[in-house]
């Protein structure tokens, strides 16, 4: 039996760039930033993130030119048999 970490994002409402390259969300597929980038948003996000193991690692990175945005998800954890 192991653990999984599910994240969906009910809201993202940051500073868009199709470069990412003002505001960003980036999700890793462990305990920090140095384990594998999952997905970077700064747009729209539609699909639920799902790790490989029971962890997570979630950055908000902004250039703090424009205060407006924000963003918040949910997790839970899944238990595979």
């Amino acid at each position: 039996m192991f653990q999984l970490v599910s994240l969906t994002f009910e809201e993202l409402n940051i500073e868009s760039n199709s470069a990412c390259s003002y505001d960003s969300v980036s999700v890793y597929d462990g305990a920090s930033d140095n384990a594998p980038l999952l997905s970077k948003f700064c747009d729209v996000v539609t699909s639920t993130i799902l790790s490989s193991g029971s962890s997570l690692f979630v950055v908000f990175q902004t250039d703090h030119s424009i205060n407006t945005g924000r963003f918040s998800l949910n997790w839970s954890i899944i238990i595979v048999d």
